[in-house]
């Protein structure tokens, strides 16, 4: 029996049973949201967690996002280097089942009801121009005819020898982009929008965050994030220069696609994991039952009544006309929301807090990147509560600081715990990439490098770094080298490894 086994050359010479760790430490249980500085947010935040009985901090960043996109083309908010736009982006990472598309329904039902509305118009006067533009084409074939007398129009430009103006597509919300499909948009749309998708995997995943488009489209949203002009040169048409453009952004992922996102070097030395709010709250999933009795059907009745005033004030606001520079019709010209004199106090105290935290064995040394940014977003934060509650606002208050201060110490807090879990160590990411992909793509017992580099992650297909990752694998006690020989997809292997699947109670 054992000659006809290693005939088939089959291995039985097995390893002992390994006792496989995660590669990632535990994530900590996260904070609890701060209610007390949310301020106008609170109730909606409050509605969408009681209504779906998701983890309070994704109704949060849902909000935080819909509350952003509404104010972003107002004004810009002072910080302690001048003035910024008030835009956000937010990561939020939980797993299937925990109600992120549910969260995210609620929060932008007013920006999809008015996307809707608006588009439906759009192609009224999209069909209006198409009319208009193939007269004036006809017009100037004619007039080119010397026997042809010139017939007067009533083209609303001053020059009639100008073609009409195609109108803008007003949509705001983006849910699938590239980056040269948002800049396209902002170069013909509407000049404050917001990129939000429940499935960010599709973005990480997708065109934009391959290999060599990676820094092209983490430079584009950062520019983006900054409020910087963009230009664009093409071969085949006139060069673009983009200024007065907002864009928020909010994508819901999964932990497995975070930990990589999180790990990624480009983002990171880039600079788009600094200016990204990311939340990774504890799973609530098994705990969410329905309560019976008259109380809460009057808590869940109180909580459709604040998403109705919010979603009301939200549509008000995004009715409202946009500050134009003069002669543009998209470039966006916001006033200046200035910090009083004791908001800017307490948000230097902040930053020197912050800053102290930062240098050599202070608790933020691993993250001094988003630290950095903190009090920057954190006047981000309170510029769109002052303008959400009153878009005449002229300035931030103490109290309003204090809230933006409030929620980025809990921010920090969050990166803190998941930069203490190893994450953004990039070769701990690429060994995970492997191990998802031997967990949910390789059904046989045994795996070789040749396999791995033929038919594994495509971006990891390189010997050196399928090398680092198997070594990262075996000292986790997830793949053990076997001994003597083994076919392993068509091909016989003499050094190869025994798949050993994590636990899962560590997924």
């Amino acid at each position: 029996m054992l000659t006809a086994k290693l005939s088939k050359w089959e291995s039985y010479a097995h390893s002992p049973e390994a006792n496989p760790t995660p590669l990632f430490g535990e994530l900590r249980a996260s904070e609890p949201v701060p209610w007390e500085a949310f301020g106008p947010l609170a109730e909606p935040i409050q509605a969408i967690a009681t209504l779906t009985q998701a983890p309070e901090a994704i109704a949060m960043q849902s909000i935080l996002t819909v509350a952003s996109v509404a104010t972003q083309g107002f004004a810009d908010v002072e910080t302690l280097q001048g003035f910024v736009p008030m835009s956000c982006y937010a990561l939020t990472v939980a797993q299937s089942g925990e109600r992120k598309s549910a969260c995210d329904s609620l929060a932008t039902a007013a920006i999809d009801r008015t996307d809707q509305k608006r588009v439906r118009i759009y192609q009224r006067a999209k069909r209006k121009y198409e009319a208009e533009n193939l007269e004036y084409k006809n017009n100037r074939r004619r007039s080119s005819s010397k026997d042809f007398k010139v017939i007067e129009t009533d083209f609303d430009d001053e020059d009639p020898d100008l073609p009409p103006e195609p109108p803008l597509f007003p949509a705001i919300r983006i849910s699938d982009p590239t980056i040269e499909g948002l800049f396209r948009q902002l170069e013909n749309g509407n000049p404050s929008v917001a990129v939000m998708t429940d499935e960010g995997g599709q973005f990480f995943g997708g065109h934009s965050m391959k290999r060599e488009n990676a820094l092209k489209t983490a430079a584009g949203f950062s520019k983006l994030w900054d409020g910087a002009p963009l230009s664009k040169s093409r071969a085949s048409a006139e060069p673009v220069w983009l200024c007065g453009k907002r864009v928020s952004l909010h994508l819901m992922i999964q932990p497995g696609i975070a930990q990589s996102v999180v790990g990624d070097p480009t983002m990171k030395d880039q600079g788009l994991l600094s200016r990204v709010l990311i939340a990774w709250p504890s799973s609530k999933i098994g705990s969410r039952m329905i309560p019976k009795g008259i109380a809460h059907q009057e808590m869940l009745e109180q909580a459709k009544l604040f998403l109705v005033t919010f979603d009301a004030r939200v549509t008000e606001l995004l009715g409202l006309e946009f500050p134009l520079h003069p002669g543009t019709r998209a470039e966006l010209n916001p006033r200046h929301l200035k910090l009083s004199s004791e908001a800017r106090d307490m948000l230097e105290e902040f930053y020197n807090r912050v800053e102290f935290a930062s240098g050599t064995g202070g608790a933020f040394e691993y993250m001094s990147g988003f630290a950095a940014k903190a009090p920057e977003m954190a006047a981000r934060i309170a510029g769109i509560q002052s303008i959400f509650s009153n878009e005449e606002a002229t300035e931030v208050t103490a109290q309003v600081i204090e809230n933006g201060i409030v929620m980025m110490e809990w921010y920090l807090s969050e990166m803190l715990r998941i930069t203490d879990t190893g994450r953004p160590d990039q070769d701990l990411c690429d060994a995970e990439t492997i191990r998802l992909w031997l967990q949910n793509n390789w059904t046989e017992e045994f795996v070789d490098k040749r396999t791995l580099m033929k038919k594994g992650p495509g971006h990891l297909r390189d010997g050196n770094t399928l090398s680092r990752c198997i070594q990262r694998l075996e000292a986790h006690g997830l793949l053990v080298r076997g001994s003597g020989k083994q076919a392993i997809d068509g091909t016989v292997s003499r050094t190869f490894w025994r798949v050993v699947p994590l636990d899962k109670s560590y997924e």
